[in-house]
């Protein structure tokens, strides 16, 4: 994009995110959620199955790469971060697997447990010519039990004071109770931590008091109430502004696609960041780059929106590639970069 269609103050905001980019590396996030494994089968279609209508997948690799909360402590670290990462997996040989990924990747793991009894969140991906075909999804989702919630809390409250920021990374699958979140928020606010939420729509009420949230627009439509039906940038203002003032936050971040990202924040109107992506291949994990990398701009002394937009530009790279994808700093200032050129 031509620097002369970019309006002047936002190429100084780029412009200050890009020098910002050198202060990322060394900050220390815990993150507490949901640990998956992102598992894919990669391969192509030839022919349609005789036994019903579908196509039959020659499947010619796999791969399995961190998911989930787990995923937002790889994109973290690929942003040159100190991570640790509170959660748990069950006592199998993907949680073992699990395990392994994150010493080999120097992540802090002694916050996750493992349990017996629980299968490690598994979901499945078969990718023919570059397009999702299916996703299985294999997960225990009962509540972890209270005393490993007791230990998780423990373990975090011993942590916190010693971090930067906190994410919650949640998916509704057990890790997260109302109590656990809440103890995390107080904890954070009252000595002055960030904590950063990427939500889940049914757990809405957990993150009263939280820094930040990331919704997208259908999960902050679904947390309000509110219908974009009539006109897309009035709904996505209202649901926005509504947000920000039930959850007591000090701002929202909604990510609305092709549409790019709108901020709140108290007393200030909602601010459009317009997408940056050049093409999209997948979006899976999107959202985990975009709390990773905008908590991370916090952490080093970005303001709310220069954070947002520097966070555009990672999800601009990422939904550019296929998979769970991660990205650089030096891919995101080339980014910045091009497009103020």
């Amino acid at each position: 994009m031509s620097a002369n269609t970019v309006p002047p103050e936002t190429i100084q905001s780029i412009h200050r995110a890009i020098a910002a980019c050198s202060q990322l590396p060394g900050h220390r996030i815990m993150v507490v959620g949901d640990i998956m494994v992102d598992e894919y089968l990669w391969g192509e279609v030839r022919r349609i199955s005789p036994e019903a209508p579908v196509p039959v997948v020659h499947v010619r690799e796999e791969t399995t790469q961190l998911g989930g909360a787990a995923n937002v402590v790889n994109n973290l670290r690929k942003l040159e971060a100190e991570v640790e990462l509170v959660g748990v997996v069950g006592l199998d040989d993907l949680g073992n697997r699990v395990l392994a990924a994150l010493q080999r990747l120097h992540i802090d793991s002694q916050g996750v447990l493992q349990i017996a009894q629980r299968e490690t969140i598994r979901k499945t991906r078969i990718i023919a010519h570059n397009q999702q075909v299916v996703r299985v999804d294999r997960e225990t989702v009962q509540p972890v039990a209270d005393e490993m919630q007791n230990a998780i809390l423990t373990h975090c409250i011993e942590r916190i004071p010693m971090v930067d920021a906190v994410i919650i990374s949640d998916y509704a699958k057990g890790t997260l109770t109302e109590n656990l979140v809440q103890t995390l928020i107080r904890e954070c606010r009252r000595i002055g931590k960030i904590c950063a939420v990427d939500p889940k729509v049914k757990n809405c009420d957990f993150y009263i008091g939280c820094s930040l949230i990331t919704p997208n627009h259908h999960e902050a439509s679904q947390m309000t109430g509110i219908s974009y039906d009539r006109d897309w940038r009035v709904g996505l203002q209202a649901a926005g502004e509504k947000l920000l003032n039930h959850l007591v936050a000090d701002a929202v971040l909604v990510t609305c696609g092709e549409r790019g990202m709108a901020v709140f924040r108290p007393d200030t109107p909602m601010q459009i960041i317009d997408t940056v992506a050049q093409s999209v291949y997948d979006v899976t994990g999107a959202g985990d780059t975009v709390i990773s990398a905008m908590t991370l701009a916090l952490t080093a002394g970005l303001g709310y929106m220069e954070a947002a937009l520097l966070s555009n530009f990672a999800a601009g790279v990422v939904v550019g590639k296929v998979g769970t994808a991660t990205v650089t700093i030096p891919e995101i200032v080339k980014a910045m970069r091009v497009y103020v050129s």
